[in-house]
């Protein structure tokens, strides 16, 4: 007789999207070109020497204020800080728009064919729920899943700016379980994160699942993962 898959002692599989089933986000960086994309989008006043210490500055700031515990359950928004950047100070709310637009084209990946046809199996047999950190709004990254054909494949979509919070804090993850109406243990997370997906999931009672493509050591403290695999597409076959 076969053996059962991991997945099957589950009711619903919850989610992470960036570097789980969507790759190359967060395109940042000092040789980044964000001009050509903030000219894409209709913006002209500002150059590119201008834009890319403040869209860097921008992002390091949000990677700061993530890996810090006292803003996980009040973590601001792009726009927020956008205004509180001095240099740009009695800049049109047109162009703030502008910028964070910007941002968030460099922020959002792109989800390949391969993991689209993962997604989609993973359907037909569970419900399926995303919960996501993403700094930017909502929008660009719906624009991807619909691109991709996925967008009514989760039951509940859950991006972390429109809630104040971030994983691991548990309001993120109870949030996705009143939905369900489910106990917290017919449920299995799956993420890339050890410290944000594994504990945030294993620290409201979820099982969790550790993406971990690149043979990475568990961080020093972290909870154990109940399987660890090294793509998505693992989780079709991987047997108990």
């Amino acid at each position: 007789m076969q053996r059962k898959r991991f997945i099957d002692d589950f009711d619903v599989i919850l989610l992470d999207m960036g570097n789980t089933f969507m790759f190359d986000c967060d395109r940042f960086g000092q040789e980044v070109d964000y001009h050509s994309t903030y000219r894409s989008i209709g913006g002209n006043r500002l150059s590119a020497g201008a834009i890319s210490p403040l869209i860097n500055r921008l992002f390091k700031h949000m990677l700061e204020i993530s890996r810090s515990p006292e803003h996980y359950d009040r973590f601001g928004t792009i726009e927020g800080y956008l205004r509180e950047i001095p240099e740009l100070a009695g800049l049109p709310a047109a162009e703030r728009k502008i910028l964070e637009s910007v941002f968030a084209r460099h922020e959002v990946g792109r989800i390949p064919d391969s993991h689209v046809t993962i997604l989609r199996e993973l359907s037909h047999t569970h419900p399926l729920g995303l919960i996501s950190n993403v700094y930017s709004n909502r929008d660009v990254f719906e624009e991807e899943l619909s691109r991709a054909g996925i967008e009514d494949l989760f039951e509940i979509i859950i991006w972390s700016s429109d809630h104040g919070c971030i994983k691991p804090s548990p309001r993120i993850f109870w949030k996705a379980l009143a939905h369900f109406d489910v106990e917290p243990e017919c449920v299995v997370y799956v993420g890339d994160n050890p410290k944000r997906d594994v504990a945030g999931a294993k620290g409201v009672g979820m099982k969790a699942v550790w993406i971990n493509s690149c043979n990475r050591e568990l961080p020093v403290g972290n909870p154990q993962p109940d399987m660890t695999i090294s793509d998505l597409g693992d989780l079709l076959d991987s047997r108990k």
